[in-house]
């Protein structure tokens, strides 16, 4: 007899169930074995074995098994969010009973990587393994929608009190701040402090250490995260290698060493403080040399007037760090005539075997703009009236972005003194008439 039964779901979970199977003929009892499940057939999906899935479904070979179980089978692995259909059947003879699952696998732009933030007891590698033996559908990548995030953190929970570690597990789905796609799923135990007692760069040299050592300075004593150290890297470290010619230098997520002591004991607030040593792994690369230098897409000003803006010595290390406090120059260079809108974005050209670079610096100019209207607001009509009269940057003139601010420092005398004032500058540009209108507001503080 053959047996079919869809499940399908979006957000909510759907499930059809089948007919009744049609029961045996009068008088012929029903095959001692045909409820044993003795096979599982698995079609559709890509990212999972048979084994896997029978492991996930909650099902064994050679238990007895009927509808029901199939159909919670079926649910448990739909509410997973892996699969965005599940559709089994079934065979049953003499022999025992054949399972058949088809799956179709959710879309993979619906599936985020888990990162463990503050496991220090365990590398990345252990994480896993443990995790894809607890949880068989685990493969490092979760649904956005689904339970499966739940079983990883039940799966860590349980890995901590067996190893009689402290803390509770949590977890977070983290997303863009505008409330955009999410990225990931960040795993974390919480109710204890894990203190930072030294930082070690392996692959650094003995020099680049000292001077990451410095600027990781103030993550002695810090509470360990990788997400924090990770922003370190990207922010504090990574600019000590690219200031110095290594524009591939690269920093690996981090990983911590607990600091031998004893037993951990919970403080006044009831939280275990442990210590480690943070341990953020490097590879510098190879330090390259500037070749050249190439302008492209300026018309309105001249590659003279901004090229000496720029210091990137033909044979010596690009400092990475100072082309992009340069590039800032050249924009407010053009800001200052008028060109409101323009973009520059440099371009690397890796020579590897040279170890050179080769740097295009495009820029989009965009179109002139000119000075609008100005408005002058929170003062009285004497006070107003001065600042109007010293504005020299008149309507129809090439704007200058650098104006308001030096216009602000040359006329300080002629705002009422005695007061202290908030002043903001706000600028409106008309694409339409390719203006920019200036409003400047005083406040008393």
């Amino acid at each position: 007899m053959r047996k079919i039964a869809p499940f399908s779901f979006c957000f909510l979970l759907f499930l059809t169930a089948a007919p009744a199977q049609k029961p045996p003929s009068r008088g012929k009892a029903p095959p001692e074995n045909a409820s044993r499940l003795i096979a599982l057939k698995v079609t559709g999906t890509t990212r999972y074995t048979d084994k896997e899935l029978l492991a996930a479904s909650g099902l064994q070979i050679g238990q007895n098994a009927a509808d029901g179980d199939f159909k919670e089978a079926v649910q448990r692995l739909g509410d997973s969010g892996l699969f965005s259909d599940v559709v089994y059947s079934y065979t049953s003879s003499g022999a025992g009973t054949r399972l058949e699952l088809q799956l179709t696998d959710t879309d993979k732009s619906k599936l985020v990587p888990a990162h463990f933030e503050n496991f220090v007891w365990f590398t990345d590698d252990e994480l896993h393994d443990t995790l894809q033996r607890r949880v068989p559908l685990f493969k490092q990548l979760l649904p956005v929608a689904g339970n499966l995030s739940d079983h990883v953190s039940e799966a860590l929970q349980a890995l901590l009190t067996e190893k009689g570690y402290p803390g509770r597990v949590s977890f977070l789905r983290e997303g863009d701040e505008s409330g955009g796609a999410l990225h990931g799923v960040d795993y974390r135990v919480d109710e204890l402090t894990i203190r930072i007692r030294s930082v070690e760069f392996p692959g650094a040299s003995p020099e680049q250490t000292a001077l990451l050592t410095t600027a990781a300075r103030r993550l002695t004593g810090a509470e360990y995260g990788r997400s924090t150290l990770a922003a370190v890297a990207k922010f504090d470290l990574l600019p000590v290698y690219l200031q110095r010619g290594y524009l591939k230098a690269a920093f690996a997520p981090s990983g911590a060493r607990v600091v031998p002591q004893p037993p951990p004991s919970a403080d006044a607030q009831g939280k275990a403080d442990i210590e480690v040593d943070a341990i953020v792994p490097v590879t510098p690369g190879k330090v390259y040399s500037t070749s050249g230098v190439e302008w492209k897409g300026n018309s309105a000003i001249a590659t003279a007037e901004v090229a000496p803006l720029l210091h990137l010595p033909p044979g010596q290390p690009a400092d990475a760090v100072r082309l992009l406090r340069d590039i800032g120059n050249v924009s407010k260079f053009y800001r200052g005539r008028g060109y409101m809108t323009l973009q520059i974005k440099p371009e690397a050209q890796f020579d590897d075997d040279k170890a050179a670079v080769h740097y295009d610096i495009n820029i989009v100019e965009g179109d002139l703009y000119r000075m609008g209207e100005l408005e002058i607001t929170g003062l009285d009509t004497q006070a107003k009236a001065r600042l109007q009269a010293a504005w020299t940057l008149r309507e129809g003139q090439p704007y200058d972005a650098d104006y308001p601010r030096k216009f602000l420092e040359d006329t300080r005398q002629a705002v009422p003194r005695g007061v202290q004032w908030a002043v903001s500058i706000h600028e409106t540009l008309e694409a339409k008439d390719k203006t920019v209108d200036v409003e400047i507001h005083f406040k008393q503080q």
